[in-house]
């Protein structure tokens, strides 16, 4: 793919997140557009692509927000690795299957990054943490069922063309 392929489709994703997603939010849950993109891109392209997807997205919004100290980067990094490892090992292509594992990694990836930002926090509140994480993760899987719908919607409209 050409560069310029990536440097659009990192802009159009960063956008999303930065400015969409807090748009499109119910009260404090948000759809985690950079996550659910980088799972996906681990899941279809390979650990590789998804670990430095991953490590773009983390590092750009890492840079916006210095307070989380790299922390973005690392988790969001590992989840494209992760979910490249998952796709060797146990990948089927299913819609269902693949924003399952988008919820799973959503889950993982917000409880461990509260765990590490806010540790006392988190013991003290976990219920309302878990709970937060967990429909952060719905609202997230939900978008990229939707997200991969319309994508297979728009190659079997192309296949019929």
């Amino acid at each position: 793919m050409p560069y310029f392929y990536y440097f659009m489709a990192w802009f159009f994703i960063v956008f999303c997140q930065v400015v969409i997603s807090p748009r499109i939010a119910i009260g404090d849950i948000y759809p985690d557009v950079v996550l659910a993109v980088t799972v996906l891109i681990g899941l279809k392209q390979g650990w590789k692509r998804g670990l430095w997807f991953g490590f773009a997205f983390g590092l750009t919004l890492d840079l916006m927000n210095p307070q989380n100290y790299g922390w973005t980067t690392i988790l969001v990094s590992l989840s494209g690795y992760c979910a490249g490892y998952v796709r060797e090992k146990i990948f089927l292509d299913n819609i269902l299957y693949q924003s399952l594992t988008v919820f799973t990694f959503t889950l993982v990836y917000q409880l461990l990054f509260q765990l590490i930002n806010w540790p006392f926090y988190f013991i003290g509140n976990f219920v309302q943490l878990l709970l937060d994480s967990l429909f952060i993760s719905l609202y997230t899987a939900a978008l990229g069922l939707f997200a991969l719908f319309a994508l297979g919607q728009r190659s079997r409209l192309r296949e019929l063309l």
